[in-house]
Formats: C-alpha cells, sequence, structure tokens
C-alpha cells in the first residue's frame, strides 16, 4: 500500500491517489479558529527579528503556545493531548510556520520527532508516565541521534549502554550533536549501541532509550552559533555513566534503528508541512515588494521576469501543498508504508523553499540583502531544512533504492527461472507478458474532469517509461547500481516528478468537480503548468539514465581531490 513503490512497477495505484483527501469537517472548523487565535498571538507576543537577533524564544511565547495545546496536537486525548489527525497537525505546523521559523523549529523537534518514539513504541506505562506534561507543554522533548562521527550513517553512532547487573540499570555514556531543544528539554529519546545475541554471538545493535534529564549524569553544553534559526536551541547533550532503567527501553532492545527510521519518516512530513508555511508566507511578502516597488516609473509587478518568479512560487506552494497533504492523507487512512512519500515531500518541499527564499531576495533587489530587512533572515533560516532529518543527497538515495527493491526481486526470480526454464515457465510467461504490455498499454487513470482528463496523459506515460529505465538500470548494473548515485539520483527526481503530478492531477480533479468558477479554473491552471514542468523533466532524467556524461563528470572530480580543489586546466591565451 504505497502510491509511489509502485510506480517502479509500472502501476497507478488510482484507490489511493483518488479522490483527493480531505479534512473533516469538524477539524476544519477548530483549524480555522485555531489558526485565528495563532495569528492574533503572534500579532501581540512574536517578534521573529527580536527573537533572530536575541538568539533565544522568550518563555512566554512558549508558554502561550502551550496553553493553546499546540505541544500536544497529535497526543490522543487520554494523555491530554488534542487527538487531532494528521492532516490537522501538518496545517498547524504549515501555520506556525509562517509565523517565525526558530518557534516552528521547537514546535517540530518537540513533537514530530522528540515525543515520536512514544507515540509509535512506548509502551501504555510510558505512555501515561510521559506524555501529559509534554502534551501539556509543561515538558519538552528532544531526539537524540546525531554524533561528531555520525550523521547520515546512523547505524554507525558509538553512544554506548552496558547493561549492568549490579546496579540492574543500562550504563549510558557518549555525546550527542546539534540536538534541538538541547538547552531545555525535560526528555530525550536517545539511540545508543547495546551487546544482543545473534545466532550464538555478541553482536552490536541500536536501541532506543527514553532519558529524562533528571538522571544523573545528563548535561547539556553551549548553544551552537548558527546560520538560521537562531532562536531555537541547538546543542551537545553528553551521557556520563548515566543510569537508564529497564522500563525506559524504547520498543525493543536491538531494535533502535527501526524506531529512529519510523520516527524519522513521520518527522520529515512534519518538516516539509514547515516548508509549505514558509512558502505561503515568503510568497505574500514578495507579491507585496513587486506592487510596491517601482521601477522605470511602475510596479515592478508588471514586468514580465518578476510576474514569472512571482508564478513559480506560486506553482512550487501548490505542488508543496499538494503533496504534503496527499501523504498526511495516505497515513490518516492507516497507510502502512508512506516512507517514500514522506521522504519526496521533505526533498521537493526543502528544495522548493529554498529556490522560493532565493527568489524572493532577487524580487527585493539591494534591499532584500541589507540586514534591516527579513529577506535575508528567510534566506538562512530556509536553508537548514535540506539538511535536517536526512540530507536531501541520503534521501535521493533512499527513495530511488527502496522503489528499486521490489523490482529487482522480481528480475532476480526472473534471471534464477532461465536456469530451468521448463519448470519456471508461468513465471516466464507472466514477465513477458507484463514487458510486453508495458509496451503497448499504459496503466490507467480514473474517469476524470474534462479539463483535467486533458492535462493527465503524461501521467501514465512516463509511468510506464520509469519502469522501463528501472528495469534497464537493474539489468546493465545489477549490483552495482548501489554504487551509481548519479544514476540513483536522476530516478529518484523522476519519481519525484511523478508523485507532484499525481497529487496535483487529483487535487484539481477534486476541486473542479466541485467548483466551476474561477477557483476550479486556478486549480486546473496550475495542475497543467506543473504537469508540464514535471513530465519534461522526467524525460530528461530517465533518457540520461542510458546515456550520460557522468565519467567526465568522475575524471574532473578525482583531478580536483587530487589536487585537493587547486588544479584547473591550463588556458593558452594567443599573443597577438
Amino acid at each position: 500500500m504505497s502510491v509511489c513503490k509502485p510506480f517502479f512497477l509500472g502501476h497507478i495505484e488510482s484507490g489511493l491517489l483518488f479522490p483527493f483527501p480531505t479534512m473533516q469537517p469538524e477539524e476544519a472548523a477548530t483549524l480555522e479558529m485555531l489558526e485565528d487565535s495563532l495569528r492574533q498571538f503572534a500579532a501581540d507576543r512574536i517578534d521573529p527579528r527580536a527573537i533572530d537577533e536575541a538568539g533565544r524564544i522568550p518563555p512566554e511565547v512558549l508558554a502561550g503556545l502551550a496553553e493553546m495545546g499546540i505541544f500536544g496536537v497529535t497526543v490522543p486525548e487520554a494523555y491530554d493531548g488534542f487527538g487531532a489527525s494528521n492532516t490537522f497537525y501538518a496545517r498547524v505546523f504549515e501555520i506556525v510556520a509562517t509565523l517565525d521559523g526558530s518557534v516552528v523549529t521547537t514546535m517540530g523537534a518537540h513533537q514530530s520527532i522528540g515525543l515520536k518514539g512514544l507515540l509509535l513504541f512506548g509502551s501504555e506505562e510510558q505512555k501515561r508516565r510521559f506524555l501529559p506534561p509534554l502534551a501539556r507543554g509543561e515538558q519538552f522533548a528532544a531526539f537524540a541521534l546525531t554524533e561528531p562521527t555520525s550523521g547520515s550513517d546512523a547505524a554507525s553512532i558509538r553512544t554506548r549502554a552496558e547493561w549492568s547487573e549490579e546496579k540492574g540499570a543500562w550504563i549510558l555514556n557518549g555525546t550527542k550533536i546539534w540536538i534541538t531543544n538541547g538547552s531545555f528539554a525535560d526528555v530525550f529519546t536517545v539511540f545508543a549501541q547495546t551487546g544482543v545475541e545473534r545466532d550464538g554471538e555478541t553482536v552490536d545493535r541500536i536501541t532506543a532509550f527514553i532519558v529524562p534529564r533528571a538522571l544523573r549524569g545528563v548535561s547539556s553544553g553551549p548553544e551552537e552559533k548558527k546560520l538560521g534559526i537562531r532562536g531555537s536551541s541547538t546543542t551537545e547533550i553528553h551521557l556520563e555513566d548515566v543510569e537508564v532503567p529497564p522500563d525506559h527501553v524504547l520498543g525493543e532492545v536491538g531494535k533502535g534503528f527501526k524506531v529512529a527510521m519510523e520516527v524519522l519518516n513521520s518527522g520529515r512530513l512534519g518538516l516539509a508541512a514547515g516548508c509549505v508555511g514558509g512558502a505561503k508566507a515568503i510568497l505574500a511578502e514578495a507579491t507585496r515588494t513587486a506592487m510596491q516597488r517601482e521601477q522605470f516609473g511602475r510596479p515592478i509587478a508588471d514586468f514580465e521576469l518578476i510576474q514569472k518568479k512571482l508564478a513559480r512560487m506560486a506553482f512550487d506552494a501548490y505542488a508543496m501543498e499538494s503533496m504534503v497533504w496527499m501523504t498526511t492523507g495516505l497515513m490518516d487512512r492507516d497507510v502502512d508504508d508512506y516512507s517514500l512519500e514522506s521522504a519526496i515531500c521533505k526533498v521537493y518541499c526543502s528544495d522548493s523553499l529554498w529556490r522560493i527564499a532565493d527568489e524572493a531576495l532577487q524580487v527585493a533587489g539591494g534591499m532584500g540583502y541589507m540586514k534591516e530587512n527579513d529577506w535575508e533572515r528567510y534566506l538562512r533560516d530556509a536553508r537548514i531544512n535540506t539538511i535536517f532529518e536526512g540530507t536531501n543527497e541520503i534521501l535521493r538515495l533512499y527513495t530511488a533504492l527502496a522503489g528499486l527493491e521490489e523490482p529487482g526481486e522480481g528480475l532476480k526470480a526472473v534471471a534464477k527461472a532461465l536456469r530451468d526454464p521448463i519448470k519456471q515457465f508461468g513465471l516466464l510467461t507472466d514477465y513477458a507478458r507484463e514487458r510486453a504490455m508495458r509496451a503497448i498499454a499504459k496503466p490507467d487513470l480514473p474517469e476524470l474532469h474534462p479539463e483535467v482528463a486533458a492535462i493527465a496523459g503524461p501521467l501514465p506515460e512516463y509511468v510506464a517509461e520509469l519502469a522501463g529505465a528501472v528495469e534497464w538500470a537493474l539489468r546493465r548494473y545489477g549490483r552495482e547500481i548501489v554504487e551509481r548515485q548519479l544514476v540513483l539520483e536522476r530516478i529518484a527526481d523522476a519519481t519525484t516528478d511523478l508523485f507532484r503530478m499525481a497529487c496535483v492531477i487529483s487535487r484539481a480533479d477534486s476541486a473542479r468537480r466541485e467548483l466551476e468558477d474561477v477557483v476550479g479554473e486556478a486549480h486546473v491552471i496550475r495542475a497543467r503548468w506543473i504537469v508540464n514542468d514535471a513530465w519534461r523533466r522526467v524525460r530528461r532524467n530517465l533518457a540520461m539514465v542510458r546515456s550520460n556524461p557522468d565519467n567526465d563528470l568522475r575524471v574532473v572530480a578525482s583531478e580536483i581531490v587530487a589536487s585537493e580543489g587547486r588544479h584547473l586546466p591550463s588556458v593558452q591565451v594567443p599573443v597577438r
């Protein structure tokens, strides 16, 4: 049950894509009231420039947000939370992101990842003990995975927990770095290597622990000096002979890597929702600036090159929003596997927000570069999102490799069948039939509104093309595909664009069926532009899976590394 994984097999799961997910009316009404309260609170109490310059969020701001229930939106009511859906949480996160980058970062570190492990893997006793004060905002949570020698390679962490029979506790030692909420969090989800028995041998496996700050040996380092989101707290966490009771193990001993990955899957979606909010806020500000700023006796909004920037921002924001809402809708329908969709949302939304912030500063011109205005802060705050919760490079590789898994298994089965074709004739016949069908028939879409159907054709066409490129790459590279990162990047980017197309087609179809006015037409216009942009990118990326200049890139990179970055080809200037 996934939208994106079937793309790799040439299939479209229309039942998951259509109709576009919507919020329940009761939640929508509650969200509207909460948004009004948040915006009024922000107008009265939140000063983003002051937060940035001071490098801290005033305690009264966090206390006010806690009173509104912001820190327990996804926590069930049984544990003093709001008990809202994933879609509701994403939209709240989006709203808070329009108020201030540091505030939304603090909220996300607390709720998207800090306490998420408790929600997903905590025992009933653990939930009743730890969640209520966290949901009420009386305490704060943090997620402690990254270490000085372990960033994207999470499995290589060195923090250790050894079981002590004498103490009747796990003895935890290590250092975690770049921990958001690190200076004031009361509860940490900490990951450490533990010895476990596997096939008669003791091997290291990661275990997740609930570590209250109150335990002796837990301390924070000084605040990091950051490029952006300066009001959020980022510190090291030091763990020195911390005695962690056995009932503080989160999930099972040795199964902590799964805990970390599941939490990050969810956290990436919150981050993507925050990028949506940031994009909308920046677009609104850039539009006001374009209307007010005059050159050659006219507002610069009159000029096509500025109009292009504003329209591109709007297209990106629409696609970002559609992708996030589709994925939270999948979560709310209890779809088991949304890992690819979550990773894709994080990559696309963070890349898009960075592009939007950069273009908006360009609209502002020279004044955008000056610290007295907000544009440079938007740019600084946006930059971290391509690094947070898995760098975009790592997530692109994850997207491609996770999607390749099932087609790869299928080809292994075919290769095995070829060694004994008589016994496996049925399998080979099925494979040949499916390959032939993919060549002559494209996956089906449901009946769409005529205006949307007119633009939707490239989706099934290029889903089939993706499956063909995937098969070619697996046959060409075999196991070596893991090292062909440039090929994997193209496959991931093509998959992202297919998901982008699918989401906006679904959204425009639902909107046009309900709205036969200019608003419905606006959805179709946005979908048409996005689909046309996306399929051209897909075509280029899939073509370059088979034919590309990657070897030239590798040669030049090797030259640069060998010369420590100093080497450039000499240029002979002719003497006249």
